[in-house]
């Protein structure tokens, strides 16, 4: 007769309850590493992961069982991977054991390349590479016409930002004295083309703008006040640095409308922060290729801003990036998250929108300037007070036709910067201005002392 199948064996309950413990403290040990190595208090990791942080404190430390539905969440906030958080409560059949150590070690790899590749970025940027160097190089390498002078540009009269951007000057070789008539009319459009065609992923890669003419039509040491570029240093985007805050929940996004000052404030802030800083209208350029000013440039605003509003600890993390694009607000900010990012709103009075849709040229009216601030204003109200700050844009110097006072506002952009930071640390553990690193806190203390 066919014997019997043999039954399997019974596992002792006192042995599966030292098995799931044995699991828990793997499991514990590992959550606590990646703690540390994100510079995460058990507060934080649970605030950012939705977790009350004293059930967190138990799982770790009391011998708790975790709650599954948490892991997910958990993962994405300490760096680990789900599964592989799943596989060491022992969570997961035999056979997949394998499957979460090797996607482990993969992103292992992966954010180590990123951390190696992050630590050149960052060397590069201390050693005072710049774009304007960078577009200067690629001009005489490529362009035997074309000669021109750099200088560094100053902003602010109470706060001086040292530099806050370089101009380069450029001229034809051959070019009349700017202070003799000349009876031929440069062509601007046509000269600006030309450069264009010779530098122009170099333009792209450091936001550089073509300068109002008018914005440099008293300048004695130029040929050309229609051919002058500025390339900025104070907003420039810049990758996080080495000595990143991580109290501070992990993403931020400076709103407001144009002339509100959102790249300068949140250009400022991520210094104190040691975060990475991006204004949309550069990534666009240097992602999508577009053209400032053009039909696609608002569609590449939205498709950036949906990114990091749905992937703020993704893509926005440890990121303070600006959000100033009317049409990009309209088509996003109402479906932002309830949490994350954190938002800065640069409150606009009524004199600098309408300024503002003046200056926008047509590309948005008076109504459609109002109506991005209302729908940042509408998309607050419905979140919770401390993931966000409302701070006024003060009356400024606005004459009708006349080109605004960039100094006067500047100043007032420091202030509203300023005034985040203090926020930053109030609600959310963030640095004191009398000790942080940055062009922010040395403006703040070189006030106080001066």
């Amino acid at each position: 007769m066919p014997s019997k199948p043999a039954m399997p064996e019974r596992v002792p309950r006192e042995e599966r309850r030292s098995a799931a413990r044995m699991s828990r403290d793997r499991w514990a040990d590992e959550v606590k590493q990646a703690l540390n190595e994100q510079r995460l208090t058990v507060h934080a990791a649970a605030r950012l992961a939705g977790i009350s942080p004293g059930a967190l404190q138990a799982w770790l430390n009391q011998d708790v069982e975790p709650s599954p539905r948490a892991m997910a969440a958990l993962a994405s906030v300490i760096g680990r991977r789900h599964l592989y958080l799943l596989e060491l409560l022992g969570w997961l059949p035999e056979e997949l054991s394998d499957i979460p150590l090797r996607l482990e070690a993969s992103a292992r790899l992966r954010e180590a390349l990123a951390e190696a590749q992050r630590w050149v970025e960052a060397a590069t940027t201390l050693s005072g590479s710049s774009g304007a160097a960078l577009i200067a190089s690629a001009l005489l390498d490529r362009g035997d016409k074309w000669e021109m002078i750099l200088r560094q540009s100053y902003r602010g009269r109470r706060y001086q930002a040292h530099p806050y951007a370089t101009h380069i000057a450029l001229s034809r070789l051959g070019d009349p004295d700017p202070h003799e008539p000349s009876s031929v009319p440069p062509d601007t459009e046509a000269d600006r083309r030309e450069i264009e065609a010779l530098v122009g992923d170099e333009l792209r890669r450091s936001n550089a703008d073509w300068r109002l003419p008018e914005r440099a039509a008293d300048w004695r040491w130029l040929k050309r006040p229609d051919l002058v570029l500025s390339v900025p240093r104070v907003c420039a985007s810049k990758p996080r640095g080495l000595r990143q805050n991580l109290a501070v929940p992990p993403s931020i996004c400076v709103a407001g409308i144009p002339f509100t000052g959102a790249p300068d404030v949140a250009a400022l802030v991520a210094t104190a922060l040691d975060w990475a800083f991006t204004d949309l209208r550069a990534t666009a350029r240097e992602r999508f290729q577009v053209v400032p000013g053009s039909a696609h440039e608002p569609l590449a605003h939205t498709e950036l801003a949906r990114r990091l509003l749905d992937s703020p600890t993704g893509a926005g993390r440890l990121l303070v990036w600006s959000h100033n694009s009317v049409k990009a607000i309209m088509n996003t900010f109402l479906a932002i998250r309830e949490d994350l990012p954190l938002v800065v709103f640069l409150k606009a009075p009524d004199s600098l929108i309408e300024y503002a849709a003046e200056r926008l040229q047509g590309s948005s009216t008076v109504v459609e300037v109002e109506a991005a601030q209302n729908t940042i204003r509408r998309a607050l109200a419905k979140r919770d007070p401390k993931t966000y700050v409302t701070l006024e844009v003060p009356e400024l110097s606005l004459e009708h036709g006349v080109l605004h006072d960039v100094d006067e506002f500047f100043d007032a952009y420091v202030e509203l910067a300023f005034e985040a930071v203090q926020w930053l640390q109030k609600e959310h553990d963030g640095p004191s201005l009398d000790d942080a690193p940055g062009i922010l806190a040395e403006l703040w203390r070189q006030d106080r002392e001066g």
